[in-house]
């Protein structure tokens, strides 16, 4: 979501320490109440309206906390919704990865693409079992630090021009969106194990799918000190037939299970950004169950079928506390 600066950007803040091996601090840039632009999903003229910041430098435990706080991140950018004078109601959604289960669409899937001969004739669940390179007959997932490429870009742009429509498609601005990110690599796990997984620890990746030598898809992800969050997804349209969006998303889990199992006990969940229950295309991220929704007044998750009859009572915006009346918290 992009905002504008204010006039007064020269507040600096910093905050406490976090995993890191280094002795740098997160540092933010204050951009404040931002001016309102036209949302991104119901199209409303002057319709969405957040608050701002840019990071500097970033601990990987600091956006943790943050995200858990309901913020996103979009490239530098720090943003949270302003729900008191937004057209769209923004809950952030994760999943319990070590508890997620493949459904019957998801295995119908996989099941495909070992027809097409992208797998080999493997278990459903093995075919996401590595996170750093599988190969089936024509497959290669590859995890790598987030980095520019020329060829990253191209399928980037094409990605845009046929998806999004969007002609204007920049070098720079793919560069600044999701290839330079602020989050510092904590390096500090230990093992064999962690370094195959994560060559530089926590922080901001790609996970690039290959298709016969070619560059499919790539993941843009940030590995925090709990979770997978995604950030972005594109995919050469010459591929749209093989539902990357959905095979993606299986992989992330996955690679959530490996960390859990070879990095740290602590990341157990899949975080998806926003569930924008007034925009259907948003919708999907509760297929990922178990899922639990932020409560942005408690700041605790919440189970999403608890929270869904709320918010189809209070559609604008809502708690899931049901000792909070939702009327008079926007």
């Amino acid at each position: 979501m992009p905002v504008a600066p204010t006039s007064d950007t020269s507040n600096v803040s910093q905050m406490g320490r976090g995993r890191h091996a280094g002795a740098e601090q997160t540092q933010l840039q204050i951009l404040g109440m931002q001016r309102r632009s036209r949302c991104g999903y119901c199209h409303t003229p002057n319709g969405s309206s957040c608050f701002g910041a840019r990071a500097r430098l970033l601990r990987c435990s600091d956006y943790q906390a943050l995200i858990d706080r309901g913020w996103r991140r979009s490239g530098s950018l720090l943003y949270l919704t302003d729900h008191s004078s937004s057209c769209c109601a923004y809950y952030s959604i994760r999943t319990h990865a070590l508890s997620h289960t493949l459904q019957q669409s998801e295995k119908k899937l996989l099941r495909k693409w070992r027809r097409w001969e992208l797998l080999g004739d493997s278990a459903p669940g093995s075919a996401l079992d590595s996170s750093v390179v599988t190969a089936g007959r024509r497959l290669v997932v590859r995890l790598e630090p987030a980095a520019y490429s020329e060829e990253k870009y191209l399928v980037f742009e094409r990605y845009q021009r046929a998806v999004h429509n969007d002609m204007d498609a920049s070098r720079s601005g793919f560069q600044s969106f999701l290839c330079s990110s602020p989050l510092m690599f904590d390096d500090t796990t230990d093992g064999a194990a962690s370094g195959r997984l994560l060559s530089r620890g926590l922080g901001s990746y790609h996970q690039c799918y290959y298709v016969d030598g070619r560059l499919a898809a790539v993941g843009v992800i940030d590995v925090l000190p709990t979770c997978v969050s995604s950030v972005y997804l594109f995919y050469d349209p010459e591929f749209s037939d093989l539902s990357l969006g959905t095979y993606s998303s299986l992989r992330e889990i996955a690679l959530v299970r490996e960390l859990n199992r070879y990095v740290s006990p602590d990341i157990k969940y899949y975080y998806m950004g926003y569930f924008i229950p007034s925009c259907p295309k948003m919708t999907y991220k509760a297929r990922w169950r178990p899922a639990e929704l932020l409560d942005l007044v408690t700041f605790e998750w919440i189970p999403i079928d608890q929270c869904l009859e709320r918010i189809r009572q209070h559609p604008a915006f809502c708690t899931f506390d049901p000792r909070i009346s939702s009327r008079n918290i926007v």
